[in-house]
């Protein structure tokens, strides 16, 4: 996944993404971005420890249906555990070529808190949809009309949305300017391609002819976290990978991917996954073996 912007791929002859979770076991994150697409969460089974929303944090079990809408900034991070879980990215091309209303919209489609008999009913005409379509796309290889089904049940969806879900859509926190939505992408894009330097707010402030005091205020406001923060959500993302699929001694992981030392890296490894670095790979090796 992509620490920026993202561009959502859609499967050949199909108006939406739908991308199957089966769970590992293992804990993993996803750093915060953002992309036009609406997505939805589906928990089939287990947790989602944490997900990240414009500022909210959400804890989403079995049957929860969480909706994240255009350019809101967005992370994904499970624990150990069992899960399964489906994600479906409807374009805002697809909506808006299906619905002329030109006043701007959002949807709230959280079902998380919800507690009102008829908000609940609307939420399992969702979960109606989703299970039939989750059945039909599990099965499209061998079938030469899950693709017709597939469309017919998306149309369905956006119907579903726009009737019981639609709110008018507010200024706040989500990028809501094709000027800051730029912005935020090319410094994104910065730190993605250098987090192996020296990074600094001051650094990175000068390269994009900002103030230290702007750039931090401006960061926080529309990604909810910290350059710094940011920066090593990247590093962790990519020293993860060595951890666990290396034998790189700790220290040189830590160094290669940015951070100035190992205590550095079990600081910020250890925020996200309980344990250090150490502890995990040895926790890992032993699950691998039996």
């Amino acid at each position: 996944m992509e620490y920026k912007y993202e561009h959502i791929k859609l499967e050949e002859d199909l108006p939406i993404k739908i991308i199957l979770h089966q769970s590992t076991g293992e804990p993993h994150f996803i750093p915060r971005h953002w992309h036009e697409s609406i997505e939805i969460s589906y928990v089939l089974r287990g947790i989602i420890d944490h997900i990240y929303i414009d500022g909210v944090d959400y804890t989403s079990k079995q049957g929860d249906i969480v909706l994240i809408n255009s350019n809101s900034i967005h992370s994904f991070s499970v624990d150990k555990g069992d899960r399964e879980a489906v994600t479906v990215f409807i374009p805002l091309e697809f909506i808006k070529a299906n619905y002329h209303d030109t006043d701007p919209f959002a949807f709230d489609c959280i079902s998380i808190f919800e507690t009102d008999e008829k908000k609940a009913i609307q939420f399992n005409e969702i979960r109606k949809n989703l299970d039939s379509m989750i059945e039909v796309y599990k099965v499209k290889e061998n079938d030469s009309l899950a693709l017709i089904k597939i469309k017919e049940l998306s149309f369905q969806l956006i119907y579903l949305l726009l009737k019981n879900f639609k709110v008018k859509k507010k200024g706040g926190g989500d990028i809501n300017t094709d000027k800051y939505l730029d912005r935020l992408t090319k410094i994104t894009d910065y730190m993605k391609e250098n987090y192996k330097q020296n990074l600094s707010l001051d650094l990175i402030a000068t390269t994009f002819n900002l103030s230290p005091s702007y750039l931090s205020r401006f960061f926080i406001k529309y990604m909810g976290m910290t350059v710094l923060d940011y920066i090593n959500s990247i590093r962790i993302e990519k020293s993860y990978r060595d951890l666990v699929n290396t034998d790189h001694s700790i220290i040189q992981i830590a160094l290669e991917h940015g951070f100035p030392n190992q205590k550095s890296f079990n600081r910020v490894f250890k925020t996200l996954y309980t344990v250090t670095p150490n502890q995990y790979r040895k926790e890992n090796r032993i699950l691998k073996s039996k």
